[in-house]
């Protein structure tokens, strides 16, 4: 009986101690996050820092703000295409799915600059994330958007806009 007795109370004291581990761990996520993305945001390629806000441990309320390249869509054009600086930025909830796992919903938009000409583009975006518990681990992202109403900034562009984006990262 006493042995049965020092079994259970070392199970639930080992039980106690790995919860507290994990709690640690909850607490400790990392808040930024550097990544590269192709696609979305209205760029080809684009760099972001990325702040993550958590309010409470199944929501957390990101910031993301970055620079991009794309460049004029042509099919058989013999002048060369023009270039286009990106500014993407977004805000977005993030709701937990599982463990390492979130649903995203925001709004986001991309500054689209090229030599004088400056365009604007707003759109939602929705998404889904994977987010390390520690630092210096990876992060991945994959999202939609699309900027209802504004096609004619597209068409006056000639942009070739991606309306998905993937994102691969490091957490901070």
């Amino acid at each position: 009986m006493n042995r049965v007795l020092w079994a259970l109370l070392l199970l639930c004291f080992s039980a106690g101690l790995r919860a507290q581990e994990e709690d640690v761990a909850e607490n400790e996520r990392p808040e930024f996050i550097i990544s590269g993305n192709i696609g979305g945001d209205a760029s080809l390629l684009s760099f972001g820092l990325e702040k993550l806000f958590f309010i409470r441990p199944n929501l957390l309320v990101s910031g993301k703000l970055g620079f991009g390249y794309n460049q004029e869509f042509q099919l058989f054009d013999p002048d060369p295409p023009r270039n286009y600086f990106i500014l993407p930025h977004s805000a977005a909830l993030n709701l937990r799915i599982s463990k390492r796992s979130f649903f995203e919903l925001g709004i986001g938009g991309s500054w689209v600059v090229q030599g004088i000409e400056n365009y604007y583009l707003v759109y939602p975006l929705a998404g889904y994330r994977f987010h390390p518990f520690r630092k210096s681990k990876f992060s991945f992202k994959i999202w939609g958007f699309y900027p209802f109403g504004q096609m004619d900034v597209l068409d006056a562009t000639d942009m070739l806009v991606s309306p998905l984006g993937v994102s691969f990262g490091i957490a901070l």
